[in-house]
């Protein structure tokens, strides 16, 4: 069987990122599905991006999802005030490590992997999204709108509406012993905030094995 694995909410943790990598010792034949914000809020955003399309060229089987932090920072290419708050999200540090001071001097090659992201991935078993779906909708995963599969925090899941599938999402910071509950249920819950290793409960970065619904758990190894 082919292994499948989700992983959400990197936000610029690239030694993180890399160690879990390795401890899922991740292979071509594996698919890999990203729930966004690879970038803000950790130390390399940019070496994130870039290990992200270099498996991509390399013929790894990755399917990335674009994150509201994602957005945010395709927002400040062109308005002033959407630039102002992604720089007070995590977007200042981010283009610090890209050595840049506005998005829109970006090479163009992350402009466009950004633009190309879709906003959600629907299986026979599980819908993948970053932030949630929209349950007041007669069917949540059709209509649910790209502003809320990107940043909609409270809402309670209906099985009913997800004929028979898992959500899976990561956008809200989770403790490890909720992530873990989670996995019996119809939502499972991925971020648990890597970057803020202070707090407890979180600072890990988390990978789904979709197969058999177990975690494997790397706590932040930033320096």
């Amino acid at each position: 069987m082919i292994r499948r694995f989700a992983i959400a909410d990197i936000h610029g943790c690239a030694a993180t990122f890399a160690a879990l990598l390795a401890k899922i010792n991740l292979q071509r034949r594996d698919t890999l599905y990203l729930l966004g914000d690879y970038i803000d809020r950790g130390p390399d955003s940019k070496w994130v991006l870039d290990r992200i399309l270099e498996l991509i060229g390399e013929g790894f089987d990755l399917k990335p999802l674009l994150g509201n932090h994602e957005q945010l920072l395709l927002d400040a290419l062109s308005d002033q005030a959407a630039f102002s708050i992604w720089k007070g999200n995590g977007g200042y540090e981010t283009l610090q490590q890209f050595g840049v001071n506005h998005p829109a001097k970006l090479p163009n090659c992350y402009i466009d992997f950004l633009i190309s992201l879709p906003l959600i991935y629907v299986l026979e078993d599980f819908v993948l999204v970053h932030a949630g779906l929209d349950f007041r909708k007669g069917d949540p995963i059709a209509e649910t709108a790209a502003k809320d599969l990107l940043w909609v925090r409270d809402y309670r899941c209906d099985a009913q509406k997800l004929a028979g599938r898992t959500l899976i999402t990561g956008h809200s910071m989770t403790p490890l012993f909720a992530i873990r509950e989670s996995l019996a249920t119809n939502h499972i819950k991925l971020d648990n905030g890597c970057y803020d290793n202070g707090e407890m409960g979180q600072g890990a970065l988390v990978a789904l094995d979709l197969n058999n619904r177990e975690l494997v758990v790397v706590q932040n190894m930033e320096k």
